[in-house]
């Protein structure tokens, strides 16, 4: 993941292979729900995806980037699995 602090507020992160529409979609859908990441858009050109409009004073974005990456990718290529919802707490996954 590079951190290209355009604007203080764009970060860019290099896919391994180029992704399909569904984990596109899946992945703007997960931006939009999770709070961290609130208001950041989403643009994705061959294997690079544009995080456009991060706050990073809501703290470390990198983790929750990871996170709703990982998980647009499940839901693309795996969608058959059952997983947490990538917005669970450890908490709340303890008491699950």
């Amino acid at each position: 993941m590079a951190d290209l602090y355009v604007g203080d507020g764009t970060t860019v992160v290099q896919l391994d292979a180029l992704p399909c529409e569904a984990w596109v979609q899946n992945l703007r859908e997960l931006v939009s729900q999770c709070p961290e990441l609130a208001g950041a858009k989403v643009e994705v050109e061959g294997s690079w995806v544009h995080f456009i409009g991060v706050r990073k004073a809501v703290g470390p974005v990198a983790p929750r980037l990871l996170e709703v990456i990982a998980a647009a990718g499940e839901m693309a290529y795996a969608p058959h699995t059952v997983r947490p919802s990538v917005f669970t707490s450890a908490a709340d996954s303890a008491m699950q």
